[in-house]
């Protein structure tokens, strides 16, 4: 569901990462893992609110890591940034760099509520989009139109695809139903 009206043009960019099956196999082992052995964080936020049930929820310091394939991924997803995020004119902006990353395994009935983000641009990076799609929910919504309760664009996401838009930029998940679980990593940039 797309409005037409240039008012309601969807500001994301949405990138593959280049040999993402190889990369996401490894990813999926260190992430799986984590959720198994570390605690839920249930938030990440100062006041603990969480935009998200039905899941596992990582630290946002992935980014500190010192894992090669989040390394890859952290090298990537800022240069990718740099590169197709438009500079503020006249002055040179300066480089984006990733300021907190964290993972959320959802689990089937996980949904994420109607919020923004910090930052100057945030993203996420499926590793894993599980069952994804109108049967099985998990699509990544966006309101461009405040004063709607109705999503202005409505994303299946992808394995192996980074999304980049604007933090203040609302967003949520619908419920997600899907039999498997689904490994995605979300980001801030300043």
């Amino acid at each position: 569901m797309e409005k037409e009206s240039a008012k309601f043009r969807l500001p994301l960019i949405a990138v593959r990462v280049h040999e993402h099956e190889k990369l996401n196999v490894c990813l999926r082992d260190i992430l799986m893992d984590m959720s198994e052995f570390i605690p839920d964080r249930v938030s990440n936020q100062v006041n603990q609110q969480s935009y998200f049930d039905n899941k596992w929820l990582s630290q946002a310091e992935l980014h500190k890591t010192e894992d090669n394939n989040l390394q890859k991924l952290v090298k990537f997803v800022e240069e990718t940034a740099n590169q197709k995020i438009p500079k503020p004119e006249p002055e040179p902006a300066p480089v984006l760099s990733i300021m907190s990353m964290w993972c959320i395994v959802s689990k089937p009935g996980l949904v994420g509520e109607r919020h923004n983000h910090s930052g100057r641009v945030s993203g996420v990076y499926y590793v894993d989009a599980g069952a994804s799609g109108a049967q099985n929910g998990g699509l990544l919504q966006f309101y461009l139109d405040r004063q709607s309760a109705q999503p202005t664009h409505i994303i299946e996401p992808e394995s192996g695809v980074l999304y980049l838009f604007p933090s203040m930029l609302e967003h949520s998940v619908s419920r997600y139903d899907g039999a498997s679980p689904r490994i995605v990593i979300a980001l801030n940039l300043s």
